[in-house]
């Protein structure tokens, strides 16, 4: 399997401010399946490259799962 395209997520990471990708548009960006809410916050790929940019992901459960890319108070 190809690696990920975190391409589109770097770009908007790089902007500084807080963003929100539904599910939908995860996998749109990103070409495969939105990961379980523990291993997406903590262990994925996207984790990683939001943590180098000072970001945090938080997973929201509305009408569909929203992820919250917020900015570490300090950074």
């Amino acid at each position: 399997m190809p690696a990920l395209d975190l391409s589109a997520i770097t770009h908007l990471l790089g902007q500084g401010q807080q963003f929100e990708l539904t599910e939908e548009q995860y996998e749109a960006i990103v070409k495969r399946p939105l990961p379980q809410t523990n291993y997406l916050k903590k262990r994925s790929s996207v984790a990683k490259k939001a943590k180098e940019f000072g970001f945090s992901i938080e997973v929201e459960d509305r009408i569909h799962r929203v992820l919250i890319f917020k900015r570490k108070e300090g950074v």
